[in-house]
């Protein structure tokens, strides 16, 4: 018994020795080869030279009639040649690796193999997928039926897509949330019919929402709240919402974070990404739709949403963003009562903007209530960088005396100072209609790539633009081809400027069902033209806005001038020009020493060769082993370098090659 647990024993210690040595020769082959290796791919690449270098080592001593194993000298030299077989194999093993199997990119950070773990993640993603393919099975949305968009857009699919998207619950309530407001991409009876899920989430135990309570306050959660509503106001799938009222009397909506919602959102995350590069690849609807950017779109945005902290700020940038007294207002968010999991913001005495009744009550002409709607917004771009990105129905309350309110700043919109200089610069050049100007705009927003920009044919492409609009105008439509003619120019558009026309769309949306008549192209210019602190209000205020900004340069001329001609009259005035400094001489440079690596490596293959050759025909057997023994190290080397040459050609980085 005790020989059998120690041959057991002794095979694991090996098996574990063996693994070891697998790893760290395949991680020293890849210092040799200068690029980094992960924990599988120098596993794999130390295995197979471990057995090549086994085999070759036989093969050179089997026939051997010298070779004495009994001799201290042999015995070294047939060790230093296994690991030298092991450590030239593992290096080819690696490149040919990475060649099957691309490397993504040389910048990922070490990390320790975690297979507990990642068994685990997998199998709850696997699980995850057999509930969803249930759900669609059961509401007839699994199989090929509704794999056209055609097919999909018809009430009998949208139910489908709905009843399935609200039977796998979690992440997937809120990607359907997300898409019943993309009437960009979706047809009208699916956006409508995803319109439902906006309250199908359930709500949370009384006892659990106590618990949250006293946890996130500190204290006896009737210490903070005189009253709290026992049935939540609405249930969403990150949060619950409940009417309360404060120790001081204050009405508020307080939203509760449900518990565990970081798990839940981690692992539908990566079931909704590769179903929906599942979806995309085999069905053509699922492209047409633009699934996948959806999905990211949904996984990107709802991590900010986990922190109420985040919608906290937004509020207070909104608010900032909104000035009062023009009959569209902002609620407060208390951020001293708000945590990362629990917000609190005053009460809206409203109903939402698509509720005829109450736009009737509210005594505002519905033509008045969209132009306060539409001016607020463009303010809020134009001169704040500021804007709510999801102004959908919902979102926009009107009270009885027709005060409209933004609500829910989870997605809030921020332009960046250069992207709204730009964007301003892109407004005024539709209001002109000078397709130069538009191009130069362009050139602003699109930053470090607008350089590589051409203005001409840009020009050339935004008059075809300016004819397409009918007159100029800043909508939707207008954003849209300016993000396409970017794209056609090899540049993507800012985030913010893609952003700021999803929302314009939503908003269209929305003033359409405030006002049917109402016509964001033609109210876009009016408007505009009546926000002279955005700065494209007239020309003379553009000018001295321009004015303004160029007057620190303007200031410095007189001296500059001054010095260029004090240096002028001493001769001391000297003018040079680099052909190659800065990053190119950096390119330039990397490029010359690892060509003459490339030939070193070459010269020493060749070198070894004829040491080899010279070896053989040598007939002093002292001579012979010196030579045999300069041209193996010699062939080793210049195999190594020329080995790491090919390593680092594959792991360049893709955008570097050209197709």
């Amino acid at each position: 018994m005790d020989d059998g647990i120690t041959v057991t024993l002794d095979g694991v210690l090996g098996l574990a020795v063996l693994i070891a040595f697998l790893v760290v020769v395949g991680l020293i082959a890849g210092r040799i080869l200068g690029v980094r290796r992960g924990f599988w791919r120098a596993t794999l690449a130390g295995l197979v030279g471990f057995f090549a270098g086994q085999w070759l080592i036989n093969m050179q001593y089997e026939n051997s009639t010298e070779a004495d194993f009994n001799d201290l000298g042999d015995l070294g030299r047939l060790g230093v040649g296994f690991v030298g077989y092991v450590l030239l194999v593992t290096m080819l093993a690696s490149i040919v690796i990475d060649v099957i199997a691309r490397p993504r990119g040389g910048d990922r950070r070490r990390r320790w193999p975690r297979p507990i773990k990642a068994v685990r993640r997998r199998w709850q993603v696997v699980t995850r997928l057999r509930q969803i393919v249930g759900a669609a099975r059961r509401h007839g949305f699994a199989g090929r039926r509704y794999a056209s968009r055609a097919a999909l857009a018809t009430p009998e699919g949208a139910r489908a897509l709905r009843a399935t998207l609200e039977d796998c619950g979690g992440m997937f309530v809120k990607f359907g949330q997300i898409a019943s407001t993309r009437e960009d991409l979706l047809p009208a009876t699916v956006t409508e019919e995803l319109g439902h899920l906006r309250t199908a989430a359930p709500g949370l135990p009384a006892a659990v929402v106590t618990e949250i309570v006293e946890q996130q306050t500190g204290r006896p959660a009737a210490a903070t709240f005189a009253t709290f509503a026992a049935e939540p106001l609405a249930a969403a799938s990150i949060g619950v919402t409940y009417r309360a009222t404060l120790a001081g009397g204050r009405r508020v909506i307080v939203k509760i974070r449900r518990p565990d919602i970081e798990d839940i959102v981690d692992r539908d995350a990566r079931v909704l990404r590769w179903g929906a590069a599942q979806l995309e690849r085999r069905s053509e609807g699922a492209r047409s739709l633009g699934i996948r950017d959806l999905a990211d779109e949904l996984v990107s945005g709802i991590a900010a949403e986990l922190d109420f902290r985040t919608e906290a700020a937004n509020n207070a940038a909104m608010r900032r963003a909104v000035p009062g007294g023009h009959g569209v207002e902002v609620p407060l968010v208390h951020a001293d009562l708000t945590t990362r999991s629990m917000l609190v913001m005053d009460e809206v005495d409203g109903r939402p903007v698509s509720d005829p009744a109450a736009l009737r009550a509210s005594g505002i002409a519905r033509p008045v209530l969209a132009d306060r709607l539409f001016r607020a917004f463009l303010e809020q771009v134009l001169t704040a960088g500021v804007f709510h990105a999801d102004p959908h129905p919902g979102n926009v309350l009107v009270d009885a005396e027709g005060t409209l309110w933004f609500i829910d700043f989870g997605a809030v919109g921020q332009l960046d100072p250069v992207t709204l200089d730009g964007l301003q610069q892109l407004a005024l050049g539709f209001m002109l209609a000078d397709p130069s100007m538009l191009a130069r705009a362009l050139r602003r927003l699109a930053g470090p790539d607008g350089d590589a920009l051409d203005m001409r044919a840009m020009e050339f492409e935004l008059s075809s633009v300016l004819t397409r609009v009918q007159g100029g105008g800043f909508d939707p439509a207008v954003l849209q081809l300016v993000v396409h003619v970017l794209a056609r120019h090899g540049v993507k558009a800012p985030r913010a400027l893609t952003v700021l026309g999803r929302a314009m769309l939503t908003l269209d949306g929305t003033l359409r069902i405030i006002d049917p008549g109402f016509r964001m192209v033609e109210r876009a210019t009016e408007t505009i033209r009546e926000l002279p602190e955005a700065g494209v209000g007239s020309l003379k205020e553009r000018l001295t806005h321009e004015a303004m900004r160029a007057l620190p340069a303007v200031r410095s001329m007189p001296q500059l001038v001054e010095d260029i001609a004090l240096q002028t009259r001493s001769g001391r005035l000297g003018i040079r020009v680099g052909l190659f400094g800065g990053e190119d001489r950096l390119v330039l440079d990397d490029w010359i020493d690892r060509v003459l690596f490339a030939v070193v490596g070459m010269v020493g293959l060749l070198s070894s060769a004829a040491l080899l050759v010279a070896a053989g025909v040598e007939d002093n057997a002292d001579v012979a082993v010196v030579l045999r023994a300069a041209g193996f190290t010699g062939l080793v080397a210049a195999t190594a370098m020329q080995m790491r040459s090919v390593a680092q050609i594959l792991r360049r980085p893709r955008t570097n090659r050209r197709p």
